[in-house]
This record gives C-alpha cells, structure tokens and sequence, in this order.
C-alpha cells in the first residue's frame, strides 16, 4: 500500500491487540451522484357510470415501486403509486407508473439508510482510537478494526462480532474493515513485504506482487471465502458491515524495469478483483464493498498517469456494480483542495467517473504509523466542500483526544448530503 511520499512506498497495518485476531486498524468512511427516483404517471380517469353522473378522474399515482439501480445496492426508489380514486359512478383510475429505479449514478449509490442508519456526514476511526477514548464512541458512526487476513488464512475476528452484539463496545457502529487478503497472503507465503519498507530490495509487492497473486489465486480467494463464512455466522447476514478491498490494488500493474516481474493489464486487475468480491457476497449479501482510489492512476495500462483522467479508464475494467463506495487509503488527503493529492485526480472528477460516494480517511504511515490528527478534517467550511465533491465521511487515524467534543460542534454547521448511503 502507498504512503503519502509518492507512488510506489506502501504502508501496512500492525496487528491489533484488541482483538483476538486481524491487524490493526485503519478506518474510512463516501457520496455520489443522485439519480431519479421513480416518476408517476397519472391516473386514468373514471369512466361513465351506467346509470349515474360521469365519475370524477382518478388521483394521480404517487410514484412507482422500486427496482434495482443498475449496479451498487439498491436505491430507494419511488414508493408504490396510489391507485386513482374511483368516479363517482365511475370506474376506479389506474394505479401510478413503477418508478425508474433507485439513485443512479455509474453503477448505482445506495439508497437512504442502507449502509448507515442516520443521513449525515459520518466520523469514524479506527478501534484502538476509540477504546483509548470512549467519550468519541458515541459521535462515530463507523470505526475500523483490525485489517482482515493479517495474520491467519481463516476467519480470526470473532471479536468484532462481538464488540458489535447488543451491548457491546460498537453495538452502534458499522464496521468499516480494510481487507488486505492478497497482499497478506503474499507477505506470509512469498517472503515479501510492503513496497520500499525494504529498499534495495525487489522482493516487495511493487515488484513481485502481481506475479505472487497470480500464482496463489486459488488459496486467497479462499481466504476470502473463509472470513466472509465466519462473519456470517457470528455476525449474520442483515446488518451492514463494510468492505474496503486491497487497498492500492492499482499497484500490481505497474510496468517497466521498476515495476513488476509479471503486471496484470487492467483488464486482469479488474477480473481478480471480480473473483475476491464475489467470494465475499456469496456468503454475506448484506455486505457493501469499496474500491481503492489511487490518485496517479494511470489513463491506459498505466501510462498517461498521474489521475489525469480520474480513473475514468482503470475502474472501467472492473464491474462497479458490485461496489457501493471508493475509498482513499495511505497517505494523507487534502480537507481543503479539489484535489485528493498533488496529483490530478480530483474528489469530484473519480465520484462522478464511478458513480460513487467517498470514504474519505486521513493517512497514516509505515506500518500504520500515525500521521497525526489533521484538523483540516475538522473544519465544517471544508467538510462541506468536499460533501460536493463526493464525500460522505472522513476517518481520522488518530484524531485527539477531544474529537468528540469536535464532532458534536461541527455537526451542527453541516450542510444536508446529497445521498445517504
């Protein structure tokens, strides 16, 4: 995973000793496009009766059923539409048109309320954080355990069931979990490790991490089967519980004598991503899922790079309708620029290129090293920038220690969203 100094270094997440399992954490939070809801159509008025007055016209239809937006969770949609009213000695009106799906954007957002239950601007952070400092449980409206699949190759986190059952620590939060399987995977089984944790050396994920994956594919897509069985057993299968899939994913298609031994095309990228999720949802279908932003990406196979197109051609190698959110990872981001980075990419530009809301998150360092709190983060005057450009939530990797004294404060001076998913 990258860091905030440049393409190419990696960060990763040390292991947690809150739980019984996973590494520690790293915690994300989205917005999109809105697309229209159902439309109604009038009803039909009522016929002459057969021995009275000509009935009244039936009532308009007040919209149409839901149907599925075209990728991402469902929308809302438009509500049942009412029948028309019967004439009076008339026939009774047709009901109202079925309504053309739920919010749209590329692929489809989410309709209110399927991710999180309150439509606002959401906080969260990681779950050493919170436990360090309970008074902020209560503002945050997701919190990130440890990273999944750190250390073991079955399911090992039986902790965040519990820490999110009916009395527990997060019984009020959703779960925002960073799933770093292939990387891990390769880090235990392959000898590598994070791009430039080690320099000099080549045995990294830059470098042979592609080539690794491919070859272990098989036992990481198992690993996924595994963790996605054992949260529906202990977690169950109605409760949202968030995906943030391998983050800087972008990085095992680097090309040239400074890239990997055996890059994947976009194409492959985007079909072995397509295997991890389906995985997934085969065993969790309340599970919504993000796909990694890496602000350089390139514009064709990684060349051209540098976001100048806003992923606009690498996420069309990947099916979007089997994410519901973006999300930034590694380094840190910027609370006060259109831009997510020094790079071209904009928030904007990637939420209207996908079609999905941004989790947002501060950074950290190597080995999940705090970047500190960022009190950009904090500023209502930016929160509600970024809400326009496609935000729906910041993480804060270790914000201080009055955060939720901050959140409280700053609530209040944000604008309404646009979507809430």
């Amino acid at each position: 995973m990258l860091s905030a100094a440049c393409p190419g270094t990696v960060d990763t997440h040390p292991g947690s000793g809150d739980g019984t399992g996973g590494g520690s954490p790293s915690g994300e939070g989205g917005n999109g496009t809105t697309g229209s809801g159902g439309a109604p159509s009038t009803a039909t008025g009522g016929s002459s009766g057969s021995a009275g007055n000509t009935g009244s016209g039936g009532s308009a239809g007040t919209g149409g059923t839901p149907s599925t937006a075209s990728g991402g969770a469902p929308g809302s949609g438009g509500k049942t539409g009412a029948g028309g009213a019967t004439g009076s000695g008339g026939k009774t009106g047709t009901g109202g048109a079925t309504g053309s799906g739920g919010k749209t954007g590329t692929g489809g957002l989410t309709g209110n309320g399927t991710a999180f239950s309150q439509c606002r601007f959401h906080f969260g952070t990681v779950d050493a954080i919170a436990r360090a400092n309970p008074s902020v449980i209560p503002q945050l409206d997701f919190y990130t355990p440890g990273w999944m699949a750190s250390i073991s190759d079955t399911f090992d986190m039986q902790y965040v069931c519990n820490d999110t059952k009916a009395g527990g620590t997060f019984a009020n939060q959703v779960p925002v979990i960073v799933a770093y399987a292939a990387a891990f995977y390769v880090k235990r089984h392959a000898g590598l490790v994070d791009c430039g944790a080690t320099p000099g050396s080549t045995a990294d994920l830059c470098h042979q991490g592609a080539e690794k994956i491919q070859a272990n594919l098989t036992a990481i897509v198992n690993v996924y089967k595994s963790f996605a069985q054992g949260f529906a057993a202990c977690y169950g299968t109605t409760r949202p519980i968030i995906f943030e899939m391998e983050p800087d994913f972008y990085q095992y298609t680097y090309t040239g004598s400074t890239g990997q031994t055996q890059p994947w095309t976009y194409a492959q990228a985007g079909q072995i991503m397509g295997q991890f999720v389906g995985a997934m949802k085969a065993s969790l279908p309340n599970a919504l899922f993000s796909m990694d932003i890496s602000p350089w990406v390139g514009t064709n196979n990684n060349t051209g790079s540098n976001g100048s197109d806003n992923g606009a051609n690498w996420y069309s190698f990947f099916d979007m309708t089997q994410f519901t959110f973006i999300n930034t990872s590694g380094g840190s981001t910027d609370a006060t620029s259109a831009q997510i980075r020094g790079n071209a990419m904009t928030w904007a530009g990637v939420s209207h290129a996908t079609g999905k809301p941004i989790l947002a998150d501060t950074g950290y360092g190597f080995n999940g090293s705090s970047a500190g709190p960022d009190p950009a983060w904090d500023s209502a005057t930016n929160i509600n920038a970024r809400m326009l450009d496609g935000v729906v939530s910041i993480s804060q990797y270790n914000p201080a220690s009055n955060w939720g004294m901050t959140i409280a404060a700053v609530r209040g001076q944000l604008s309404a969203p646009t979507v809430c998913p």
